[in-house]
């Protein structure tokens, strides 16, 4: 048997890259602690917090030497299950995409797609787009994106594209739509139970804001795209990207005799997945069933995996070593996410959230509605930097926000519009969120060449945003 190359692996270069940065923030957070002085809100029995609590803690022993230890503590602390449930979903999915490559599967899919696309891949590229940004906006999906993005990278570079277009239909679109809420559970539903709001108010301005988003994200990437095609050259990725296409054209270690029937397998396997995802966010749109969707997808990947691995290749074996190869080749992606969850954690720890928290929610207080509504905005993407979870920062922001712009004149559904952009569009762009650096690292991609390919893109989106919100203000949203 030949090495394998994995699909999904982490190049020694991108994830130094990562790794810099993240130290790097760890040190400030810890640097933080050191000059804000500690203080908390109280909170009720739901863990919400209670507006006007807040007091100073006068001494909070946070040695310096925590900083270090913070991503071990991460393990053992209340993130814990979190990072360990995502990190374990990551290498599940290095192990079926790992298979599917050894096996001929993900030749055969993206054969195929290219057959049926070839003389309309603008079509499907704005296709792909809309469906990532309809999966965030309604059901709230963009972790869930990941288990895509390796066939989409694919799919990209089969297509004259680069690994930046793959990743910019997966995780921007992904991302793009969980920021432009509709009913998503995690962010404008929780936001709206705590509003005592139906998350339907102010659907319409949010729908017209979900056309503008889904126009400005396809023209951008169409537009990349088609630069890619006439010149490769211009790809952030090309020196990467020349290697992976040569990988493309090698021949898998499993001989491929049966292409429909193999087609077949793993497109099961995908409506499989896809019916999983769906159904969890249903469950928790519908009867507010919270049913977390990563495990959901991690025991799908695992089982029907293993099991279409087997049914291709009919060696056990093969099918055990080639998924255990696979596995390897994303694990150092685990201290990534350990790593970006250490800098809440010392900020946590070190009791200062609640002291920034007191403080900018203080500057609030005597605003006009247009300064006040652009403030929270602010403030929600100052706190995003160190919480990515939505449902964890709406419980810590909206009940200081919500008493204090019903005081300025400003709607609950026009604060609620500020919180869902902070939190949302930056999960594609924060070196602290875990999802993106996932992808990254899955991609093959420097956290500096990403900040290079998508700040435009970020600049236009909070020119636009804000636009909205003052628009909100004016007509009395």
């Amino acid at each position: 048997m030949n090495d394998q190359k994995q699909l999904l692996s982490i190049s020694k270069k991108a994830f130094l890259n990562v790794i810099y940065i993240l130290l790097i923030l760890i040190l400030s957070a810890g640097i933080l602690t050191l000059f804000i002085q500690p203080g908390s809100f109280l909170r009720d029995s739901d863990g919400m917090v209670i507006s006007g609590s807040f007091s100073f803690i006068e001494s909070v022993n946070y040695p310096i030497w925590r900083w270090l230890t913070a991503p071990f503590e991460v393990l053992a602390g209340p993130d814990a299950l979190s990072v360990i449930m995502i990190g374990l979903f990551l290498i599940i999915l290095g192990g079926t995409f790992g298979l599917m490559h050894q096996t001929g599967g993900i030749k055969v899919i993206i054969k195929r797609l290219i057959d049926r696309f070839k003389n309309n891949k603008y079509m499907l590229l704005r296709m792909i787009i809309l469906i990532f940004m309809v999966f965030g906006a309604f059901f709230g999906i963009f972790e869930e994106s990941i288990a895509l993005l390796p066939i989409l990278i694919i799919l990209s570079l089969s297509m004259g594209w680069d690994t930046m277009t793959g990743m910019g239909m997966c995780l921007l679109a992904a991302g793009f739509g969980f920021a432009t809420a509709i009913t998503n559970p995690f962010s404008i539903g929780i936001a709206s139970d705590l509003a005592n709001t139906n998350i339907l108010s102010g659907v319409l301005y949010r729908l017209l804001i979900f056309g503008v988003m889904y126009g400005v994200l396809q023209f951008f990437l169409v537009a990349y795209a088609k630069k890619i095609e006439k010149d490769p050259t211009k790809s952030l990725t090309y020196e990467e990207d020349i290697k992976k296409k040569e990988d493309l054209k090698e021949e898998v270690d499993f001989e491929i005799k049966d292409e429909p029937k193999i087609f077949k397998i793993y497109v099961i396997l995908f409506i499989i997945l896809l019916f999983g995802i769906i159904t969890t966010g249903l469950l928790e749109l519908v009867f507010s069933l919270s049913i977390p969707a990563i495990p959901v997808m991690a025991v799908i990947f695992l089982v029907g995996g293993l099991i279409s691995g087997y049914l291709v290749t009919h060696d056990f074996k093969y099918t055990l070593k080639t998924y255990f190869n696979g596995m390897l080749g994303v694990a150092p992606a685990f201290l990534l996410i350990v790593l970006a969850v250490s800098v809440k954690h010392i900020i946590s720890n070190a009791q200062i959230m609640d002291t920034i928290l007191y403080h900018l929610s203080n500057m609030l207080e005597g605003s006009s509605p247009v300064i006040a509504i652009l403030f929270i905005y602010l403030f929600v993407i100052i706190i995003q930097f160190f919480i990515g979870s939505a449902s964890a920062k709406a419980f810590l922001i909206m009940p200081i926000i919500l008493p204090l712009v019903s005081l300025i004149g400003i709607s609950s559904e026009l604060a609620i519009l500020a919180f869902i952009f902070g939190d949302g569009y930056t999960n594609v762009i924060f070196p602290t969120n875990g999802v993106l650096l996932i992808g990254l690292a899955i991609a093959s991609v420097s956290y500096s060449k990403w900040f290079k390919f998508t700040y435009k893109l970020q600049l236009v989106t909070l020119l636009l945003t804000v636009l909205f919100l003052v628009i909100g203000v004016l007509i009395g949203y």
